[in-house]
């Protein structure tokens, strides 16, 4: 948990709103109990330490969102399914047939729930943060870094059941390596298969942070040029207020993409694991 960033001293530089802007928009953004308490790094790790901070909070807000879309979606099923439904059904074939299937085979329909709970997690988290005053819950790297834990767990625990765990560990090996070049080889694919929880978390948390500095730095210029107009603002505020537009349209584009994927990527490392003997 990262400590909020001080903004007492950005808000006393009057003579450089701009600085104090961008000091709260970073403050806004960091890590925050909703209890107003001071959040410390390194702090206890006992439950009676734990504080609801405002990321969690939205990341509650998402996991109930998803489970009321699929409890509203599979209400009165029917051959023609209506209105939520209607998404629901699209969305859950999309994640099997595009996703899983296409990526393992007729055998990936069984890996759905786990492929397809990732995807809708991701999905909500990301599309409720482009609402405000909403913020992703994905915009933490504690939540995307414990995601790439977790499919890094699966994935090899697949891989070690289905070949065995030193057959899973000699297909770290590639057919026709020389012998000389093994070892070195092995080191390679051990760190690389160790750089991947890292790599899922980091790509999901940065592009959604960044998305979001972005957006209040554009919402910065049009705030500080209504304040302080000038005959610059001419030009800088319909500017500002046109990558608002922009942004907040990539923004969605990105959310949905990000959760496509972290969700390919997942199928794709437990397809690899469920064929590492072909290795």
């Amino acid at each position: 948990m990262s400590a909020p960033v001080p903004i007492a001293a950005a808000e006393g530089a009057a003579a450089d709103p701009l600085t104090a802007a961008i000091a709260k928009l970073s403050h806004e953004l960091s890590v925050l109990p909703l209890n107003g308490e001071k959040v410390t790094v390194g702090g206890s790790f006992a439950p009676s330490a734990f504080a609801l901070t405002n990321y969690t909070f939205w990341l509650i807000v998402a996991v109930l969102l998803v489970a009321a879309f699929f409890v509203i979606g599979s209400r009165r099923a029917s051959l023609v399914p209506k209105g939520i439904g209607n998404i629901a059904e699209a969305g859950v074939e999309f994640v099997r047939n595009s996703i899983c299937i296409d990526v393992m085979g007729p055998e990936g329909a069984k890996f759905f729930p786990f492929i397809g709970t990732i995807f809708f997690f991701v999905l909500f988290n990301n599309l409720l943060g482009n609402i405000p005053p909403a913020l992703p819950g994905t915009g933490t790297v504690g939540t995307t870094f414990t995601w790439g834990v977790i499919v890094f767990l699966v994935y090899n625990g697949i891989g070690i059941r289905k070949n065995g765990a030193w057959g899973y560990l000699k297909s770290f090996i590639p057919s026709g390596t020389p012998l000389a070049l093994k070892p070195l080889m092995f080191v390679l694919e051990i760190m690389s298969h160790l750089l991947r929880p890292l790599t899922l978390g980091v790509r999901l948390f940065a592009n959604m942070y960044a998305g979001h500095i972005m957006l209040g730095v554009f919402a910065i210029f049009c705030a500080l040029v209504l304040e302080h107009f000038t005959a610059i603002g001419l030009i800088v505020l319909p500017l500002s207020f046109v990558m608002q537009v922009i942004l907040r349209g990539f923004e969605l584009f990105v959310a949905v993409l990000q959760a496509y994927i972290f969700a390919i990527l997942t199928a794709v490392y437990i397809n690899g694991a469920l064929h590492a003997s072909e290795h």
